[in-house]
């Protein structure tokens, strides 16, 4: 299935071969489901159709189950009335639950940060779907993201902290802040990622510079918070979404798809800058990455300039494709497949790149970095079993296994 041609707005499905060489493009099934949500509604309700009559709902994946709610928002008066819409009738419900209840909680959080004068950036489902999407249910969201000043990291895990929000790692917040761009906070039933970089890649204290400074002020619920810019949100959407693996060892085991729809969001509402979005692409080594993610979104027919393509592709460099390859390089078949496969070289020399220090400079200044190798290793290993000490990872490694025994299976 092929679609191709029309803007933002609407798409035009026709028949055609599939273009293996776009990574991050979702499966058939994804594509008819995204379809659903996306194109004009006759259109929409001809592929929902198609999608329900292919699809095992009992099997279905994780990505598509997110989308019923958009589809069914769209779809509830075009479609009958069947198992399918039912089923799709109360994700949309929980979701609306869902996203009442985390939406609400921001509003805490953001009081917590503001009286200790701590800037706030909504990211990704907390700031898309009451921003973006027809309504918040349409956009589920299973936590909240929030970005915080690279300065102010620390300082942000103490006031989450007193107000009742648990670090699910025990590593201290300075070693964290060195190395990683966010962690994970619990409270009762609830999620929070607290970010200090946006993008998993960047992890400086200046990688955000570019976001902040274009930053749009808005109102959450009564209180004062912000947002990335328009097309620095487009931006973020498919860096975040269109990959493969999240950082240096996790794989996604079947394409994400709800950075399509985001994108699509974004776009219906404000006009992309393309002139910012190639400036991002340079700043942050992502041309690659980002032409993998707009071809996608082009087959879709989301109106992108092909100039713009073929000059990324001509004026990549080698942190670029290293970058492409942390991010959309599929997981190959292995033994023990569920087990993480760490690829430390690769994401060590990326930081080599982050922080401007090239591969190819002066002899002394590589031997410099070749010596920082063993302890980002070492960091890396005890932050990701939450282990205080070196000599602590073989027990935390043994728990882990005897926690989750579906990682031994072959």
């Amino acid at each position: 299935m092929n679609l191709a041609r029309g803007g933002a707005d609407g798409m035009n499905l026709v028949d055609g071969p599939r273009d293996d060489e776009i990574r991050s493009r979702p499966t058939p099934s994804q594509e008819l489901l995204l379809h659903a949500c996306l194109a004009p509604e006759d259109e929409a309700a001809a592929a929902w159709r198609r999608w329900c009559a292919s699809t095992d709902l009992d099997r279905i994946d994780e990505e598509s189950f997110r989308h019923l709610p958009l589809a069914f928002h769209r779809l509830q008066r075009r479609v009958s009335r069947d198992r399918t819409y039912d089923i799709a009738k109360g994700v949309y419900r929980q979701a609306w639950y869902r996203n009442q209840l985390l939406l609400r909680t921001v509003t805490g959080v953001l009081d917590a940060l503001a009286e200790a004068r701590i800037e706030a950036m909504l990211l990704k489902g907390t700031s898309l779907a009451s921003r973006y999407y027809p309504a918040p249910a349409t956009r589920p969201m299973v936590d909240i993201d929030l970005l915080v000043p690279h300065a102010r990291a620390q300082e942000a895990f103490g006031v989450l902290g007193r107000a009742g929000w648990r670090p699910v790692k025990h590593v201290p917040a300075e070693q964290l802040v060195g190395w990683a761009h966010a962690i994970s906070f619990v409270r009762e039933q609830t999620n929070l990622d607290l970010h200090w970089n946006a993008l998993w890649a960047q992890r400086t204290a200046e990688a955000d510079r570019a976001f902040w400074e274009r930053a749009t002020r808005i109102e959450h619920q009564g209180r004062v918070a912000w947002a990335l810019a328009p097309t620095d949100e487009l931006f973020h959407a498919c860096m975040h979404g269109a990959r493969r693996s999240q950082n240096a060892y996790s794989w996604a085991p079947l394409p994400l798809i709800r950075w399509i729809t985001d994108a699509f969001m974004i776009a219906r509402a404000h006009e992309v800058d393309w002139a910012r979005i190639d400036t991002l692409a340079a700043r942050y080594h992502a041309r690659l990455h980002l032409r993998d993610a707009f071809r996608c979104l082009r087959h879709f027919g989301f109106p992108v300039p092909g100039t713009l393509l073929d000059e990324w592709a001509r004026t990549s460099t080698a942190a670029d494709a290293l970058h492409y390859e942390l991010a959309l390089t599929a997981r190959p078949p292995r033994l023990f497949a569920a087990l993480p496969r760490f690829r430390f070289w690769k994401s060590y020399w990326m930081k080599t790149y982050v922080e401007g220090r090239p591969g190819d400079a002066r002899a002394g200044d590589l031997l410099q970095q070749l010596a920082g190798f063993p302890s980002y290793v070492t960091a890396f290993v005890k932050a990701d079993l939450d282990a205080p000490r070196l000599r602590d990872v073989p027990l935390q490694l043994a728990r882990k296994l005897i926690a989750h025994p579906s990682l031994l299976r072959p």
